[in-house]
């Protein structure tokens, strides 16, 4: 299994369509926003290529700016 910590940069006007939009994505949870109004998330994939097919997925979502994995482990994998 791959775990990523990610922060979302995101319009403020559609943060609250974003996070609707999240609840739809099997493996992604919505955690906390910062201060300055992005969001963090914890994705979990099967591997490594499923997760980047997530974020990519994340990232065309309307409102969001960038997604950008911040800590990413596959401890378990094989």
């Amino acid at each position: 299994m791959a775990i990523a910590g990610v922060l979302m940069k995101a319009e403020s006007a559609r943060h609250e369509d974003l996070k609707r939009e999240l609840e739809k994505f099997s493996g992604v949870s919505w955690q906390q926003d910062t201060p300055e109004g992005d969001m963090i998330l914890l994705v979990e994939a099967a591997n490594l290529k499923a997760l980047h097919k997530i974020c990519q997925k994340l990232e065309k979502l309307d409102g969001a700016l960038g997604v950008y994995p911040s800590y990413v482990t596959t401890a378990d994998e094989q």
